[in-house]
């Protein structure tokens, strides 16, 4: 039975020592666990949206810090954000400056599991660029059926905060573009029973539910920074963060163990309406 560390929203920062030291012991506790694989859902920088070279840095450093195989998906920190906040909006530059460091839309197997690890943050381009985005990640849920594989999707953004459907338009910040992620959703329906775990992050709040069978996780802000805004659930800041562990079985299911093992150091009011 594979295991996947899952972490999220790091926020490293070169010449910013705090930065790294508050995910150290993250990371030095995922390696004394051993897991299969690491999977960063975004935010992997500060500032890696605006620089290459902050992304260069950050791979560096995480190459070292990192035992298992890992990967990372972008975050709006990395290659900017949804279209509707036009100061620093994600645009094909940013992506292919996150490309020339990591890899992308990469599919991994690992057991009878397909991960499908996206970039949500593309919605937020929009057009065909998005309409392609979501045909790639389409395809693969419908053909891993034919495959026997037992999906796992991995992004930085949620789909919804409470169900697809939601009208509050204070969400938009946080999922994006409604049309593309409710098109990604009638494709996971359509796949329901091999559809067995989202993963995300961006919200810097820690949940753990079911949907239509589906587990979905929010891991927890490994920056230490909690997020109350409109829009999101705002439960209580906890005292630590850490990550989640998904132990993926067989049978298609998820076990999942919050993992703690640093200070939770702030809690942050953001509104980004007017």
């Amino acid at each position: 039975m594979p295991t996947i560390a899952h972490i999220s929203d790091l926020h490293l920062q070169s010449g910013v020592p705090a930065r790294q030291a508050q995910v150290e012991p993250i990371l030095q506790k995922i390696n004394v666990m051993k897991p299969d694989l690491v999977v960063i859902s975004g935010d992997v920088t500060d500032g890696g949206w605006d620089s290459l070279e902050e992304l260069k840095w950050a791979k560096g450093w995480l190459d070292v810090k990192i035992t298992p195989k890992w990967i990372a998906v972008p975050g709006n920190h990395d290659v900017g954000n949804f279209a509707t906040q036009p100061q620093g909006a994600i645009d094909e530059d940013r992506v292919n400056q996150w490309g020339k460091v990591f890899d992308t839309g990469e599919i991994i197997e690992i057991g009878c599991w397909q991960l499908l690890c996206t970039n949500s943050m593309m919605f937020g381009m929009g057009g065909p660029i998005a309409d392609e985005h979501l045909c790639e990640i389409s395809y693969e849920i419908n053909e891993s059926p034919y495959v026997g594989k037992w999906i796992a999707l991995l992004m930085h953004s949620p789909l919804f905060s409470k169900t697809i459907a939601e009208k509050d338009p204070a969400i938009d910040y946080w999922v994006g573009p409604k049309k593309w992620r409710q098109s990604l959703w009638e494709s996971i329906n359509n796949n329901l029973e091999f559809v067995k775990l989202i993963g995300s992050g961006h919200v810097h709040q820690t949940r753990l539910t079911e949907v239509d069978g589906v587990k979905i996780a929010w891991a927890p802000p490994a920056s230490g920074t909690w997020v109350h805004a409109p829009g999101l659930p705002n439960p209580p800041m906890p005292q630590q963060t850490g990550f989640f562990l998904h132990t993926l079985h067989d049978d298609g299911r998820v076990e999942t163990e919050l993992v703690e093992c640093a200070p939770m150091l702030k809690l942050y009011e953001h509104n980004p309406w007017p």
